[in-house]
């Protein structure tokens, strides 16, 4: 026997990989970062197996010592990002805060409605590093890259927090965020700033928008060129959005690629242009240069974001592996790339881009190496397209809550034209600055045809039901993604077309079953209000939260989500209180998502009033008011009686006239279990009285975290503390849950507790 020949082989890279990502995703897992002592133990532990003899310790010892540094450097880089963060015990104090604008402005609304948000980079010590600021109601002239000295009212990130919802400080997390502030004043600043990248792509976009003006393909070429996004409108991330095009109009590793080919072919027909060079360096080689170069450069104009970021590592590393003849080592290749952008950031392992980005090429690569025969250029690329399409369907509806169907269509002929838009703009662009005469009419024909493809899209949405909204789990996913390599498997291999049935998980997931058989959940929407009532066979939305101009749709990012999340494509009711925003404004948007059979309270539904009734799997449902009598608008509130396993009153906003009305004509109704507080705990409701016929048990106050309202206020919450009642606010718990356990007991569960990872604020923070 040859020497060595019984002795275990080392780990190989997918396995460290493997290892290392094992150890990222542990601690993302975690409520808390692990504390130094674990730390030390967990690090003795990754050292322990190499004490052992090698042949009995290889390769798992090291790849459990990747695990451990998986886990150790995560933890460092997440606890650094951490420290930075404004502390919770000084949100809202006012500092003047002098820095440097590190992102393109983004505007929204018009006249006094006009706001702006940005990005800050302060100069001075002892500040987050960055700071997210909004400014409302102003008509200053912010621009990327200068100097701005401001009075903030600083805050530490806090978001709302539900399952399935948008988790906006996780977001802050990977974007480097440690404070969001709202103007309060400015002042000129003491110094000037200096040449920046963000000043350089502002020059880019005021010069697009002197050369395109205001017309609506500007917004388009301004995406493609330096990632500004901001001009924008909600209907156009609409359509966007319905037609699966998102991914074409953010700059992504699809259009890093992009630009990378262009350059590819460019630079390889000039190299090949002077003989004398392919003596020193084959063209195809010298190409490999100029295309990571050019990769470079687009990454760098469109603000070096970390999603940019992580598309022009994997593309260096993609052609790393073409220059040393190792792209046939597929597998390789993306385990070394994936590596290397949790080495960038380990907090992306969370952002959707990335697994998205990584699928989409593992897709390529698995039809494209390996294979005996290669089919034509236009058929080859229709293929792959589908093939893209199709692998990335599981993953856009376990991050997204939905897929279009139309996306892969729409995608045959948007792919195309973009991979001639973009380069077509970005070189318009340039011969612009240097030839104005020639740059100019072909800028603005790059800009006529990018108005052209963007009313295509908007009538492409138009079409019904293009967006099929699902929430699958892991087990459908492994499932899904199984079937996708067993229907694109080379020729030959058996049972290939019974992939399909492995999609059928992400279609027919039976919906969550409502624990107790009743549960009520009132979901985190800030200052504003939605509950949802389910029994065993039915649910009912109370309420859809806010929605607002700068962007948040509780609707959108709270409600469907949630819903989807428990497998309900459908509720059987939406019952709006009344039509204040922050209970109202998010009902078009559920609307779009998930179908509704019945709605009471609102514009398209029938009128609510005293004396509806009705019972669903032996649950009773009773609407206590109005009457004809109510006046004002938060008096007229409905309010509505829940009987199950334990009784709910859900009283909208009524105030202390529609508390005395309903004392008087429904004394023996009130009484309840669970009470979700009148008008968010405001002093103008929650009299003595009141809270004494319903003598809850748990009360819910539905306000937003530190909200300028004060809400709930000290008062209110004394009166319900001193009838001995358990009392929530949403903002702080989180989405909260109710139901009652096999043995009779009351259970309350705080999502910001049970759910909350580390970068999430602690409960009541």
């Amino acid at each position: 026997m040859p020497a060595g020949a019984g002795a275990a082989r080392p780990a190989g890279l997918r396995a460290l990989t493997a290892g290392f990502t094992a150890g990222v995703i542990a601690v993302h897992l975690l409520p808390a970062l692990p504390a130094f002592p674990v730390l030390a133990a967990l690090a003795g532990a990754g050292l322990a197996p190499w004490l052992l003899p090698r042949r009995a310790a290889e390769p798992w010892r090291t790849v459990w010592a990747a695990t451990v540094l998986g886990v150790l450097f995560t933890t460092l880089r997440a606890g650094s990002l951490l420290d930075q963060r404004w502390p919770a015990a000084r949100t809202g104090e006012d500092a003047w805060v002098e820095g440097r604008v590190a992102s393109l402005p983004d505007a929204s609304g018009t006249g006094e409605s006009r706001s702006l948000r940005f990005v800050l980079e302060p100069v001075a010590q002892g500040l987050p590093h960055r700071i997210r600021v909004a400014w409302y109601r102003t008509d200053a002239a912010v621009q990327g890259g200068e100097c701005r000295r401001l009075l903030l009212r600083l805050r530490t990130p806090h978001g709302s927090l539900n399952p399935g919802g948008f988790d906006y400080e996780g977001w802050l997390a990977r974007s480097g965020v440690g404070a969001v502030g709202t103007v309060r004043d400015a002042a000129p600043c003491e110094r000037a700033a200096p040449l920046s990248l963000a000043a350089l792509r502002q020059r880019v976009v005021n010069h697009l928008r002197g050369a395109l003006g205001e017309r609506a393909g500007a917004a388009m070429i301004a995406a493609l060129t330096v990632g500004d996004t901001s001009a924008f409108t909600d209907a156009d991330w609409d359509a966007f959005r319905a037609t699966g095009t998102s991914h074409l109009v953010a700059i992504s590793g699809f259009n890093i690629a992009l630009m990378a080919g262009v350059a590819f072919f460019l630079g390889r027909w000039t190299w090949s242009v002077w003989p004398p060079l392919l003596h020193w360096l084959p063209a195809q080689r010298a190409a490999l240069w100029v295309s990571g170069a050019a990769a470079g450069v687009y990454a760098l104009l469109a603000g070096f974001e970390p999603p940019v970021q992580r598309a022009v590592l994997m593309l260096w590393i993609l052609l790393a592996a073409a220059w040393t003849h190792r792209l046939a080592q597929a597998s390789q290749v993306l385990a070394l790339a994936w590596l290397a952008c949790l080495l960038l950031d380990p907090l992306a392992i969370t952002a959707p881009g990335l697994w998205l980005s990584f699928g989409a090429v593992a897709a390529i690569f698995y039809v494209s190496l390996g294979r005996s025969a290669r089919p034509g250029f236009w058929h080859g690329a229709l293929w792959l397209q589908l093939l893209i399409a199709v692998a990335l369907a599981p993953l856009t509806l376990f991050f997204f809550q939905g897929a279009s169907w139309v996306a892969p269509l729409v995608n045959v002929a948007a792919v195309p034209l973009f991979a001639v838009l973009t380069p077509w703009a970005a070189g318009a662009l340039a011969l612009e600055w240097i030839w104005p005469a020639a740059g100019t009419p072909l800028l603005q024909g790059a800009g006529w045809t990018a108005e052209l493809f963007t009313a295509g899209l908007h009538r492409a949405a138009l079409l019904p039901q293009l967006w099929l909204p699902a929430a699958p789990g892991w087990t459908s996913l492994l499932a899904a993604t199984f079937g996708v390599m067993l229907l694109f498997a080379p020729r030959g291999v058996p049972l290939r077309p019974l992939g399909l049935l492995c999609f059928l998980p992400l279609a027919m997931a039976p919906p969550i079953a409502p624990r107790g058989g009743f549960e009520v959940t009132a979901l985190d929407v800030g200052q504003g209000l939605a509950v949802v009532v389910r029994t065993a066979h039915h649910a009912l939305v109370y309420d859809a939260g806010p929605a607002f101009a700068d962007g948040f749709d509780a609707g959108e990012s709270v409600v469907a989500p949630w819903l989807l999340r428990a497998g309900l494509r459908r509720v059987d009711a939406l019952l709006l209180s009344h039509g204040d925003n922050d209970h109202a404004g998010g009902v078009p948007a559920l609307r779009r998502v998930i179908a509704i059979d019945r709605e009471i309270g609102t514009e398209r539904g029938a009128p609510c009033r005293d004396g509806l009734r009705w019972e669903w799997d032996g649950v009773r449902f009773a609407t206590l008011h109005p009457d004809a009598t109510a006046q004002g608008d938060n008096d007229r509130s409905c309010v509505l009686r829940v009987d199950g396993a334990f009784s709910v009153l859900l009283p909208g906003d009524i105030e202390a006239q529609a508390e005395q009305r309903l004392l008087r004509d429904h004394p023996a109704e009130l009484r309840a279990d669970v009470l979700v507080a009148p008008h968010h705990g405001s002093r103008t409701s929650s009299t003595p009285a009141f809270v004494a016929a319903v003598h809850p048990s748990r009360v819910l106050h539905a306000a937003g975290w530190r909200n300028h309202f004060r809400h709930p206020r000290p008062e209110v919450v004394a009166r319900y503390g001193a009838i001995g009642a358990e009392q929530f606010v949403t903002g702080t718990s989180g989405a909260l849950s109710l139901w009652r356990d096999a043995r009779g007991t009351l259970r309350a569960e705080e999502y910001r507790k049970v759910g909350a990872k580390f970068w999430n604020a602690a409960p009541g923070d």
